[in-house]
């Protein structure tokens, strides 16, 4: 699949609906009105007078979506609420407004709302389509976990192979960063990386194939790693970028942006559905592209 056939928001979709909590938010309603016009079926939970009249202000046609008022406006209940509209299943997808952050992780981690199970953990899960070929790949943890011990490394990797076959790749190749591909004491992201890989490659997540440490260039291109006299079935391959910590894996996923125009979209994993969190300086292209991403995965059946 291509990036805009994952991400794109074609006419006649049939799937999940979404639930933005706090849509009186004039940054994600370009994308409430690209999926209106595809048929997404949206509740657009917060003060219906403040929605509706944000809406009538930028130009958005409302059309079928669900105006929907909580037992209160302030943002702790409009979290819940849409928060409630997922647990329940009236809802597939959990997009952010405008609410606050803090308030809105707060309802997804509720355990009296039950959206996140025992031992889950949130992790954010980019989707790039390489600059150079339109090769598609996920970048994590760029958003969330800053310094990710071993134990939560593995749950993100349990979230972004969930995400990799939801997608179609049944047997992702897994590439584990490190500024290097020589292991040292001194250095935690390559020793966290040689358990990962035999924690990987024993079965750990069912079929994958993983390898590293890789520096950034032999991970993302064979030529490199023949040149570093390396053979391995995941340099220039990878369809899974595993970053040792929030600083390196926010200034990569930036870097791949801002300098080099890639196409991107990300998600939130870990919840019972996938959850929109984009930023306000995300263009309405990132963020139609990121709803797009979490309908497609919450489209797929998880198997029994």
């Amino acid at each position: 699949m291509t990036f805009e056939e994952i991400t794109g928001l074609e006419e006649g979709f049939s799937g999940p609906a979404v639930a933005v909590a706090g849509a009186d938010d004039e940054a994600v309603l370009g994308a409430v009105a690209a999926g209106l016009t595809a048929g997404v079926d949206f509740y657009l939970v917060g003060n219906p007078e403040s929605i509706r009249r944000t809406a009538d202000v930028h130009g958005v046609d409302l059309g079928a979506a669900r105006v929907v008022e909580p037992e209160g406006f302030d943002e702790t209940s409009i979290c819940r609420f849409a928060a409630e509209l997922c647990a329940g299943g009236k809802a597939g997808v959990l997009m952010k407004g405008l609410v606050g952050t803090a308030a809105f992780t707060r309802a997804i981690l509720d355990r009296n709302i039950g959206l996140t199970g025992d031992g889950a953990l949130l992790s954010h899960t980019g989707l790039f389509s390489d600059p150079r070929n339109g090769r598609l790949f996920l970048l994590g943890d760029a958003a969330i976990n800053i310094t990710p011990d071993i134990e939560t490394k593995k749950k993100i990797l349990f979230n972004m192979i969930g995400i990799a076959r939801a997608l179609g790749i049944d047997e992702p190749k897994i590439a584990l960063l490190a500024p290097v591909e020589k292991v040292s004491p001194k250095i935690q992201s390559t020793l966290d990386s040689v358990e990962l890989k035999t924690w990987l490659n024993g079965g750990a997540l069912g079929k994958a194939v993983a390898d590293g440490p890789f520096a950034l260039d032999v991970a993302a291109s064979s030529d490199a790693a023949m040149k570093k006299g390396l053979k391995s079935p995941v340099a220039g391959r990878a369809d899974i970028f595993l970053v040792p910590n929030l600083e390196a894996g926010n200034i990569l996923y930036k870097s791949l942006t801002v300098f080099a125009g890639a196409k991107s979209a990300g998600i939130l994993a870990g919840a019972k559905v996938p959850v929109v969190l984009t930023s306000r300086a995300d263009s309405d292209k990132v963020k139609i592209a990121s709803l797009g991403l979490a309908l497609q995965v919450a489209s797929v059946k998880p198997e029994s």
